[in-house]
């Protein structure tokens, strides 16, 4: 039992301090991170923003083992040095031949300057493509689109503080400068030609230069700053009060000075001077909003960001199903303890994320599909550890662990399109329904859930598992008969629910909306599943083939359905998974079509 938990201090230790080793500037950015930027709608801090982004554009949250906020940082400070990372992530390698590029030949990840000699081609081929249907695109045309858009946002990115630095264009100096000096600028040009001195010839060439690059720096998304001057507040780039002062004629805002200070004390390395900086461009925001970020939630969603609490709880999931694998070779006990901690472990930051979520939302965690993934996935999980203390045999654990970990893998896929805190839809917009009817509908998806995983078990414990057969598939058929009215019970509450709310939104409790027929498939199918047994017209196998079936019409009910593009349910985000879905139904088909027929055929 010590070498046991030996083991489980190595990993927590592991897991935990892993994240804290990794660091790629000499400048500490603990204070930049909690800079407030309005993203859709959305005030989070840049922390949040960088990660975002880097998923966009290359799949993960980190740069090799590096994280976002490093990148970011460099990016907007430091472009030129940003431009060998490998942040964009090519799927198809078509795309790059088709492009006339050399820079690989697979799927992979390219930097900036791998690709910055061909994106003029790119462009050339992202406008054609961009002429076709949707539908009618092919993958590789959308691909093209895809790495055209990435381009494009980290050009942006890359240019967002460009006032600050200095160029040829302006003699070594930078535009911030001579837009400082606007006043004298106007009185020159003001002036006539034949009466321009030399010096003041230069500066007019300079006016020509500050005209082409105020046009070119147009609607940058780096929106830091507030802007009361409407009445109202509105979250601007920092190019968008730089090109304001430049048409009206007036010196540089207050806050475009304090970026620069910041710029020039980053590209010092001077971590002091940054961070008060920093701080001082922080107080000169909250003072200027009228809708003050609350500090305390910001904080919060930096530690949640750093902890990544629910890809802590997918290592500790597929962990504790790799140590509930080799229970059955060798150390029985050790390594069935160890698998069964470490699902504990699992829910503990699982937990924690859900709670910090709702903490920074003010929402309960069910707000898009990816949070029903997640939310899920806890559910699962807590059920199978429930399982495993009832029946100590190891089902739950394998169910718990199992189910957890592929919902948290899905839900991963989710997270690379967007903001995963991102505005809620006018018709999600109500705490009260989100708390009560999705919860409960999203309970009984993971009841069903994880008796279709324990049908599955049923099915290969009848195929291989000679000693004590009647015994485990008694036991196992008890878990997926109690998981099933679990998921049955919880659906049907919530679809009832559902359909009160609709009732309040859209005048109507009814509508046969794609949504709406996918739950109630869930409960017909259960009902049928209940009134089969009961009538014994199905027996045990056909009860767990019928669960597994049930897999298949919550996955079809939980996001399936949004892939018709239609009905007032359509609000989910899920692209490129039609594919996925067919071919996840044919192997579930052939899986049970010929398990029955091995099964049957051997009696």
């Amino acid at each position: 039992m010590k070498f046991n938990l030996k083991i489980l201090i190595f990993i927590i230790a592991f897991t935990l301090v892993s994240s804290a080793l990794i660091s790629d500037s000499s400048i500490s950015l603990d204070e930049f991170k909690k800079i407030i930027i309005l993203e859709d709608g959305r005030k989070k801090p840049i922390d949040t923003f960088a990660q975002n982004i880097l998923k966009q554009l290359s799949g993960k949250g980190k740069l090799e083992r590096t994280p976002a906020i490093n990148w970011l940082a460099r990016l907007l400070f430091t472009p030129d040095k940003s431009y060998d990372d490998n942040v964009f992530l090519v799927n198809n390698p078509e795309v790059l031949s088709s492009i006339g590029s050399d820079a690989g030949k697979g799927r992979g990840r390219y930097s900036y300057r791998q690709l910055s000699d061909k994106i003029s081609k790119l462009r050339e081929l992202a406008i054609s493509a961009s002429r076709i249907e949707n539908s009618k695109r092919s993958i590789v045309e959308s691909e093209i689109i895809v790495l055209y858009n990435k381009i494009y946002v980290y050009h942006k990115l890359a240019g967002a503080f460009q006032f600050c630095f200095p160029s040829t264009d302006f003699e070594n100096n930078s535009f911030l400068n001579y837009l400082s000096k606007i006043k004298d600028i106007k009185a020159i040009k003001a002036k006539e030609i034949e009466s321009l001195s030399e010096s003041e010839r230069k500066i007019l060439h300079i006016s020509h230069k500050m005209d082409q690059w105020s046009g070119y720096y147009q609607d940058q998304q780096l929106d830091i700053l507030p802007n009361l001057s409407s009445g109202e507040e509105k979250w601007e780039s920092p190019w968008d009060s730089v090109n304001r002062s430049f048409k009206f004629d007036e010196p540089p805002a207050e806050s475009v000075l304090l970026i620069n200070n910041m710029v020039s004390s980053f590209r010092n390395r001077d971590q002091s001077g940054f961070d008060s900086n920093v701080k001082e461009f922080s107080n000169f925001v909250m003072q200027e909003s009228k809708h003050v970020a609350d500090s305390g939630r910001i904080n919060m969603e930096i530690m949640y960001n750093r902890i990544d609490p629910f890809y802590k709880s997918a290592f500790f999931y597929g962990f504790s199903l790799l140590f509930l694998l080799l229970s059955y070779i060798k150390f029985r006990k050790l390594f069935y303890y160890s698998s069964f901690f470490l699902l504990i472990l699992g829910l503990l930051p699982h937990s924690y994320g859900l709670i910090a979520r709702m903490i920074i939302r003010n929402r309960p965690p069910v707000t898009n599909l990816f949070e029903t993934f997640v939310f899920a996935a806890w559910i699962t999980a807590l059920l199978g550890l429930a399982l495993e203390l009832f029946k100590k045999k190891n089902i739950g654990i394998l169910t718990g662990s199992l189910s957890g970990l592929i919902l948290l893998i899905i839900s991963g896929r989710y997270a690379l399109e967007g903001d995963t805190m991102g505005m809620l839809v006018a018709v999600l917009d109500s705490n009260f329904w989100l708390a009560t009817h999705v919860i409960t509908i999203t309970i009984g998806y993971g009841g069903v859930v994880i008796s279709g995983v324990l049908g599955h078990l049923y099915i290969l414990q009848a195929m291989f598992k000679k000693d004590k057969r009647k015994e485990t598939l008694k036991d196992t058929y008890q878990s997926i008969y109690a998981t099933q009215a679990f998921g049955l019970i919880f659906t049907f509450v919530g679809t009832v629910l559902g359909g009160i709310w609709a009732d309040q939104s859209w005048g109507r409790f009814w509508g046969w909306d794609p949504k709406e027929n996918g739950a109630l498939l869930i409960i017909l199918w259960s009902a049928i599943m209940f009134h089969g047994k009961l009538g014994k017209m199905i027996k045990e196998l056909g009860f767990a083939i019928g669960s597994i079936i049930g897999i298949i019409t919550v996955v079809l009910a939980w996001f399936g359905v949004n892939l018709l593009g239609v009905g007032l349910h359509n609000y989910g985000f899920s692209s490129n998974v039609a594919s996925i879905l067919m071919i996840y139904i044919f192997i579930e088909l052939l899986f049970m079509a010929g398990s029955y027929i091995y099964l049957t055929s051997k009696k």
